[in-house]
């Protein structure tokens, strides 16, 4: 029955400083340090900081940049263009043909990638203008 107080009191503290006007990341990050201060304790707390840096001070967090990298060349080099329209050549006769070509594009280039990030700013900039070419309805 504890646990369900502090829920609710968590909850109904987030939903108030949301309804103040805070931003949903600072209300999420003051309910957070709160309820642990509370509930944990402040030594609990202390190890906090530690475990962020921990998990922010990876290698492998060091590969996203270069996988976005990846694909500002292939957007500058045509390659994402090409292989764009060339989906949107294949699927045209399927109704919303232009999306699907989205979806295969998108699979095609995570699978040289490898990152979900950099195709979705690939695809993205090759896939805008091309709809609003085509009058896409935006929504």
């Amino acid at each position: 029955m504890i646990g369900m107080t502090g829920a609710s009191l968590g909850f109904l503290m987030m939903l108030g400083l949301m309804l103040v006007g805070l931003p949903v990341a600072i209300s999420l990050f003051l309910t957070a340090f709160i309820g642990a201060w509370a509930f944990l304790g402040w030594p609990t707390l202390m190890g906090f900081g530690n475990q962020m840096w921990s998990g922010q001070n990876d290698f492998i967090l060091t590969s996203i940049p270069l996988f976005v990298f990846l694909g500002e060349l292939l957007v500058r080099s045509g390659v994402a263009d090409g292989l764009y329209r060339c989906l949107s050549d294949w699927m045209r006769r399927l109704p919303g043909g232009l999306l699907h070509s989205n979806i295969g594009a998108s699979a095609i280039f995570a699978a040289v990638s490898g990152s979900s990030v950099a195709t979705a700013a690939t695809i993205g900039t090759v896939a805008l203008p091309i709809l609003k070419e085509r009058r896409y309805d935006e929504r």
